[in-house]
Formats: C-alpha cells, sequence, structure tokens
C-alpha cells in the first residue's frame, strides 16, 4: 500500500489534523454534554477550546439519565436549556508546557495516576497552587480534567516532556518497556512509558521508506484499555497527513484505533472519511 500511518516532524508545535469542532468538551460527570464550537490554536501553547450544550446534547442526556422516569423528554431537555442559560464552558491549554486551565482554576499535567487503584494510568492533574493531585472520583473531577487536556493536547505528554520527533530511541539511561505488535504484516513496538507507537520491523514492501523507530502514533495510553492521539497517514512525495484515532484492547489480545482519516488528490488533503482504509489501524499482540 502506498499510504500508511506515520508521525513526521514539521515544526516545534506539530501539525495536527482540524479541531475537534461537534465534539464534547469533558465538563461534569453527569451533566449534559458540551459541545464544542469554536477552538483556536488546537495543540498548541494557547490551545482553547468553547463549547455549549446545544438542543440535541440536552435530549440526548434526558434520555440517558431521565429514562423510565415518565419524564417528558422535550420538556426535559427544555429545562436542561433553560438551565444552562447560555452558558459558555472554556478550557485551554499550554501543551508545551502542562499547564491548564478550566472554568478559570489553573492546573498542571501530572503524569499517569498512581494515586488511586481504580484509575491508575489515566491521565491526571495537580493543583498549581497546592500542587497536590486532582483526586480522580465524580466529585473531585480528576479523570475530567484529564480528559480535558487530551481534547485540548491529543499528543499526550507535553512537549517539553517529549519533544515531537519524527523517530524515537529510548535513552541511554531507558530500559525497553513495552509490547510488540503485528501491524499490517510489519512489526511495531509500543513504547508503554511514552505512549508512542513505532515500526519495529517494517515489512519488505514499505522497508526503503519506512524506517525502524519511526513514530506511528503518539498519545495516551491506559494499560489494557484504550489509546486516544494522533496518528500520520504517509504518501511517498507527499508531506504527512495527521488524523485523531482512538479505541479500544479486545480481549487483550488486538487493539483497534478508529478515526476519520485524510483523503487526498495527490497530496493535498481534500477531506476525512471513515471509509479510508486507514481509518481504522488494527494492532495483533499474537501476531508479530
Amino acid at each position: 500500500m502506498s499510504i500508511l500511518p506515520l508521525l513526521f516532524l514539521a515544526a516545534t508545535i506539530p501539525a495536527l489534523p482540524p479541531a475537534p469542532i461537534g465534539d464534547s468538551l469533558p465538563v461534569y460527570s453527569k451533566s449534559p454534554d458540551a459541545i464544542i464550537f469554536e477552538f483556536t490554536d488546537f495543540g498548541g501553547t494557547k490551545s482553547t477550546a468553547k463549547a455549549r450544550v446545544t438542543p440535541e446534547s440536552a435530549l440526548a442526556w434526558c434520555e440517558n439519565w431521565r429514562a423510565g422516569t415518565g419524564e417528558n423528554m422535550p420538556a426535559c431537555a427544555k429545562s436542561v436549556l433553560e438551565d444552562q442559560a447560555g452558558r459558555i464552558y472554556e478550557a485551554s491549554a499550554n501543551c508545551q508546557t502542562g499547564d491548564l486551565w478550566v472554568d478559570g482554576k489553573h492546573y498542571l499535567f501530572n503524569g499517569p495516576d498512581q494515586a488511586s487503584e481504580v484509575f491508575t494510568g489515566y491521565l491526571s492533574v495537580k493543583d498549581a497552587e497546592t500542587l497536590k493531585q486532582v483526586g480522580m472520583s465524580n466529585a473531585e473531577g480528576g479523570r475530567m480534567l484529564g480528559a480535558d487536556w487530551l481534547t485540548l493536547c491529543p499528543f499526550g505528554l507535553p512537549y517539553d516532556q517529549l519533544p515531537v520527533q519524527s523517530t524515537f530511541k529510548l535513552g541511554p539511561d531507558e530500559t525497553l518497556f513495552g509490547e510488540y505488535m503485528g501491524h499490517n504484516r510489519s512489526t511495531v513496538f509500543h513504547h508503554e512509558k511514552h505512549h508512542v507507537i513505532v515500526y519495529a520491523e517494517p515489512k519488505p514492501s514499505i522497508a526503503a521508506t519506512i524506517k525502524p523507530d519511526t513514530v506511528l502514533f503518539r498519545g495516551w495510553h491506559v494499560p489494557n484499555e484504550w489509546l486516544s492521539g494522533v496518528a500520520y497517514t504517509f504518501k511517498k512525495g507527499c508531506d504527512p497527513a495527521p488524523y485523531l484515532v482512538s479505541g479500544h484492547y479486545q480481549g487483550g489480545l488486538k487493539l483497534t484505533l478508529t478515526g476519520k482519516a485524510p483523503v487526498r488528490e495527490g497530496c493535498k488533503v481534500i477531506g476525512y472519511s471513515d471509509k479510508s482504509p486507514n481509518a481504522s489501524l488494527v494492532f495483533d499482540l499474537a501476531a508479530h
């Protein structure tokens, strides 16, 4: 195949796909989804999303949380919208340094949660004033804040911690940690501590173009649960094209990442489609 997922260094702040306008911005547990309607500097040093509850998200919340109560769903949705009274939710981040602001409060990127047994591995933040990790319970909101970071900064680790490069190699004092997986007849390696997947043994048909240690994916990984981040398609003679992907492990042996992949005319990206061959990336832990 001539098109393969690939990560590429374009600049200090990397090229990213279009911002996820129309997706939900994590706000509060069990509250109606706030839908993103404006995004500036996606993935940059002033990445900012604005969102509001829509008639559709209000109705979806009513149907999910009020089902079986006998309540009139359109009336419920109308009440939800009245309660919101035009409220705008806003979150911003400096994806280079790890700073996050939600509802005017300042937080700092804090890596994988290691303080709770239930949510170990989820992205955590700490209060910028107290330097204490925000708890991961629904009431404390730590998981939602971690999800906010990934919405604003889908590469996961701040660029100051892990500079974006087209290849990834461990430092001299680091130990290999992760797992090999088969992918489209190539072997890849998932560096779990860095949340990066690289080609380990490219198949012969792409070996002249894709070298070992070429980054295939970078984002965030919760062990045996899910991955979310950015993959790239690569076409010979063209600049790589990024797209957002996410997925889950199936039975502990397979991982599938999906997302609307770039559609090209020549080298130019003209749109994104879930019908593209690159819209589903399958990794098999048993086939490498």
